[in-house]
């Protein structure tokens, strides 16, 4: 097996070398060329023809020589001029054939066919097939008709056909499977760029995909953010009011009594809340209990709660939206935005009254829910709400949370002191079939 390797290995230099596939081959073709034709000469391979048309003549043998190194010298053109370099070599086969021709000179033209039909244009090769072709055919009919013997044609035929047309066939084959060799480059190298291509296509959609989920899970974390704030921090900023009221006075049993019992109503409500959002994030299939747990038909129980924390609190729905029928994003969002306005007049103005109005504007696609918690100024005056220890009470995220509820189902939210001190806190969230889209009706 290593032999036979060996040998095809040497093969293939060979054929490399003979069809100059490099061009700094070309040189060593030439000079390969010239020393076997020099040995041919030396052994007495001249004078194949004589006889022949041309009236063979004799001469000194170094005339032979310098003929050859002519034809090796032309073979070094057959790349760049290969019709040009055939056509020289031509002339050299005359003069060689005037003179009986060689072997030597033979294996020069031999090789300057071979480039001819290897590198030469369509329309070259067609006239060089089509010229080889009537030659042959031409010289063998001229030698059956001059000697009137079958055997002369067919051997005239095959002595033209092997010396004009087995080259061209040779480089046309070499040819062909260049061309061949290189469409399956091409094809490989556009099957990578498309493989790299996919990759690509699919690194960017790992990316898309990537980016997705960041930003689902930053939707999600400012959700749960909105809802922690609404929910645990009103009740516990309740807590923490009451608490911090009992320990700053004077002890007093029924008061402090009063205040436990609405501290301790404050922290199951704060443990129903969690337990509620808590049951959300762990459930595969969340049931709507879960995800919207206030919503405004429980609006009552939010007010007594306020109520039961010392503020007064009076209600304006004189067409009954907080017992209406809607959407239940739309109920929870004004609960909760509602829940976190009380919350920050209990915090912010301690003792003032609180009014929750509720209105629903034109009803031809569903009317809007306009929801109005307006506190008047505090009998102390306003200032930030701090606990017994001087903490404070607010995280400062209230208002972009009610903002969020209410951009978010298409409504406008906006709040800000009143003229006479308090402070007033409006949204406007669309109902029915404008949920989603802006409001354009006017609630009220």
């Amino acid at each position: 097996m290593t032999t036979d390797h060996a040998a095809t290995a040497r093969l293939r230099r060979l054929v490399g070398l003979w069809s100059g596939d490099d061009r700094r081959s070309d040189v060593t073709t030439a000079v390969t060329l010239f020393v076997l034709g020099w040995l041919f000469l030396q052994v007495g391979l001249v004078d194949l023809f004589n006889g022949g048309p041309f009236g063979a003549t004799t001469p000194e043998p170094w005339w032979r020589v310098a003929l050859l190194a002519v034809g090796c010298a032309l073979t070094l053109a057959k790349r760049s001029r290969p019709m040009l370099a055939l056509a020289g070599g031509v002339g050299v086969t005359l003069v060689d054939l005037a003179w009986g021709g060689s072997l030597a000179i033979l294996l020069v033209l031999w090789d300057l066919l071979y480039a001819a039909a290897m590198w030469s244009g369509t329309t070259a090769r067609r006239w060089l097939w089509g010229t080889a072709i009537v030659l042959s055919v031409a010289g063998a009919v001229a030698a059956g008709e001059s000697s009137r013997d079958v055997r002369a044609f067919v051997y005239a035929g095959l002595n033209l056909g092997a010396i004009l047309l087995v080259p061209m066939w040779w480089a046309t084959n070499v040819r062909q499977k260049s061309e061949l060799a290189a469409v399956e480059r091409s094809r490989a190298d556009e099957a990578r760029r498309t493989a790299e291509l996919e990759r690509e296509r699919a690194a960017d959609l790992a990316r898309i995909a990537e980016l997705d989920r960041h930003e689902a899970v930053r939707a999600e974390r400012a959700a749960m953010a909105r809802d922690l704030h609404d929910v645990i921090a009103s009740h516990l900023s309740t807590i923490a009011i009451h608490s911090g009221a009992a320990l700053s006075t004077p002890p007093d049993a029924a008061r402090d009594r009063g205040a436990l019992e609405q501290v301790r109503a404050s922290a199951v409500a704060s443990l129903t809340e969690m337990r509620s959002m808590i049951g959300l994030l762990r459930a595969d299939a969340p049931r709507d209990p879960l995800a919207a747990p206030g919503r405004l038909d429980r609006l009552d129980d939010l007010l007594d709660v306020a109520r039961a924390a010392g503020t007064a609190v009076t209600t304006e729905d004189p067409g009954g939206v907080a017992r209406a029928d809607l959407p239940a994003a739309v109920g929870h969002a004004l609960y909760r935005i509602a829940q976190e306005a009380l919350t920050n007049a209990r915090k912010h103005a301690p003792g003032a009254p609180v009014t929750v109005r509720l209105a629903r504007g034109p009803r031809p696609r569903g009317g809007a829910v306009l929801l109005e918690v307006r506190n008047a100024p505090p009998p102390t005056g306003p200032g930030p709400a701090v606990d017994a220890a001087g903490m404070p009470l607010s995280a400062g995220t209230g208002m972009l949370t009610m903002r969020e509820r209410a951009e978010a189902l298409g409504g406008t939210f906006e709040a800000g002191a009143t003229d006479d001190g308090g402070w007033a806190v409006r949204a406007r969230v669309p109902a029915g079939a404008e949920t989603g889209g802006r409001n354009e009706g006017t609630a009220g």
